[in-house]
Order: structure tokens, then sequence, then C-alpha cells
């Protein structure tokens, strides 16, 4: 200790080298004083607009998804003019499904399944159309479900006219029920029921013209890809100037988990977003949209909060300087008092000659003459 006091009050480039090092560090504490990630209170519309997906470049991934054995992943009760198609990947017919169309046949491997419309797309006189019910549930025997996985695949989706999202859930088992509903309409002999023309489609087998029953079919690391599209074209079954298809909902129209995360479908880099429970709560999630070229849901519900990231880099951070000039007491002491004070010690310390002081009393002396 006493050899730093004798450098520091006979060497001057040891002051200059030590009132630097200072600088420095300041200058990193301000600069990490104002990037430390803080939460914010959700919803965020700031945060909403950032939470989409690009067709075919990105996928959304909802983490650690609040579902229980049994629980509902994704609904979808169809309207007028709506028509859905759906193809299931890595996918077996359930029991009672399977006995009935396919008797005395031996339980299928799984493989590719298509629930498909068929020639033409049946239209009461009234403009009514068939109504196709869809729900993807955990299966009660699932393993844990780690992550929900959404994305695009189809670049002609806008020029058929449809909308397409795909859903992976990883290991876990998704169990889904679809059925179609003709609705009645009046013909010659009273009230009749129009006839919807869905086929299923296994493997390589045959296809099966469906009669008006549900089905159920199961789903292990595999994929679901769902298709809508108007039964007139000319009619639109899409919403708002972006034309978004949002009659599908996630959970029991909201979903929660533990974040979400914008990822690239085919780069390991980090995500476009990164949104985390600022808590060990949940975020919620609702409102898909499905955009001819992107997904977009919507993040947290009142009382929630969350931290987030683009790129790898917080998004939302505490501003030291910002404080301290939004504080007048703060700002007062540190313009008047700290900034003057500190620049009079380094002058002192530092610039001898600029400060009034001798450069004979700054400067080392000489050495002793030996006799």
């Amino acid at each position: 200790m006493a050899n730093l006091k004798q450098l520091w009050n006979t060497s001057l480039l040891f002051r200059r080298v030590t009132a630097a090092s200072i600088f420095v560090l300041a200058a990193l504490l301000v600069y990490l004083g104002s990037h430390i990630p803080r939460s914010v209170s959700l919803p965020l519309d700031d945060l909403n607009a950032r939470s989409t997906a690009r067709i075919r470049e990105e996928q959304i991934v909802i983490q650690k998804p609040d579902i229980a054995p049994g629980g509902l992943m994704l609904s979808y009760v169809g309207s007028t003019n709506q028509v859905v198609n759906l193809w299931l990947e890595n996918a077996v017919l359930g029991d009672g499904t399977q006995h009935l169309l396919f008797p005395h046949s031996a339980a299928l491997a799984p493989a590719e399944i298509g629930y498909t419309t068929g020639d033409a797309a049946g239209t009461t006189n009234s403009g009514d159309t068939c109504h196709t019910t869809i729900e993807i549930r955990l299966a009660k025997d699932s393993a844990p479900l780690d992550a929900l996985t959404l994305y695009q695949t189809d670049e002609m989706a806008g020029a058929h006219r449809y909308r397409q999202v795909v859903m992976e859930a990883g290991a876990a088992t998704m169990a889904i029920t679809v059925h179609t509903d003709s609705p009645a309409e009046k013909n010659g002999d009273g009230m009749g029921l129009l006839s919807c023309d869905k086929r299923l489609t296994v493997a390589d087998r045959p296809q099966v013209k469906l009669p008006p029953i549900p089905l159920t079919m199961f789903v292990s690391r595999g994929k679901i890809d769902l298709h809508f599209n108007p039964a007139n074209p000319q009619l639109s079954i899409f919403t708002g100037p972006k034309e978004t298809f949002e009659a599908v909902s996630l959970g029991e129209s909201t979903l929660r988990g533990r974040g979400l995360k914008v990822v690239a479908a085919q780069q390991s880099i980090a995500p476009r977003l990164d949104v985390r429970s600022a808590s060990a709560g949940n975020i919620t999630f609702s409102r898909l949209g499905i955009g001819e070229a992107l997904l977009r849901l919507d993040i947290g519900g009142d009382a929630e909060s969350a931290v987030a990231y683009a790129n790898g880099r917080s998004i939302y951070n505490y501003d030291l300087i910002d404080a301290i000039q939004k504080n007048p007491i703060l700002s007062f002491a540190f313009v008047t008092v700290l900034v003057p004070a500190l620049w009079s010690w380094i002058r002192r310390n530092c610039f001898p000659k600029a400060s009034g002081q001798a450069t004979a009393a700054t400067e080392e002396p000489p050495a002793e003459k030996v006799a």
C-alpha cells in the first residue's frame, strides 16, 4: 500500500494510467447500467408486432405448454363457406375408426393420412355449406409435451386462396377428432341433408368416401398440416387488410406456457424473438392469425410480465442515463457536482501544468549522486 502511495506521489505516468482506467471503468458501468434486461407488462403492442413467423423461413415455438393429458391443444369449428383439409404424418387410426372403416384388418402401421374434400364442396340453396369440426388434444397416455411448434410451408397458399398451419409436438402424442356435419336444405320432398363429400386416404390404400361420422386419429413424432379455403372463392373467409384466417384457437381459446420463440426453420442461430415469463408463472398466448405468408400470435394477458430478447439481445432495458436525467436531484448533482469535481481531480493529478502546479513537484526526483 505504501509503495502504491509513493508511486502515485512520484509518477505522473502512473497517475494518468490510473485515471484512464477509472474513466474506462466508469464508462463500462454506465453502459452495463443501460443494458440490464427489464421485464415489461403484458400485453404489449410492440411485442405482438414481433411475434410473427414468415412462411418457410421461421417457426413459432411455445415452450412448456400448460396442457394436461387429454387437454385441448388446438380446435376449429367450421362456418359457412369454410372448407378444411388436413394431412397427418406418422399417424394411425383410432381403434374404433379402423374397425369401422377397415373391418377385420390388422393394426395399421404409422403412415400419412389425409382427410380431404371430394371433387366439389356442397352448398345449400341458402348458401350454407358443410361444417367441419376439429379437436386436437394431448393424448392421455402421451409423453410429456415440451414444446408446441407452429409454421407454414406452402408458398402457393395465397395464389390458391387458402391458409395453412402446420403443427408439431415432438415426442408427445396428439389425438385428433374430426367430423363434418351436413346442413339441412329444402328439396322436393321437404327437408333433407346436404351431401358432404369427405375422403380418407391411408398410406397407399384406396381412398375411402366417408360416412358422416367422427373419426379419431393419433400422431406421434409427426406433424399435422391443416389447410383452410373458401368453398366459394368469390366470398372471402379472411379477416382484416392482411386477410388472416382467425377461426383456429389454441387451447380453450387461449394457451399458457413458459415462453415463446420465433426461430429459423433451417439455420441454428439465435431466435429472432425469445419471450420468457418474468416470474415463476406462465404466459398466455391467444389469437392465432393464419396469413398468406406468415403466422402471428398475441402474447400475454393482464397482470403478466416477461423479458424479451431479439437475436440474443435484450429488447427492453434499464437506462441509467435516462433515469438520471429524469430525476432532478440526481441530474443536478451529476451535472453541477460530480462531473466538475471529477474533471478538477483529473486536471490536478494528471495535467499539473494546466492546473498551475510546478513540474518539478510532480516528476520523479533525480537520483542522488554517489560520493
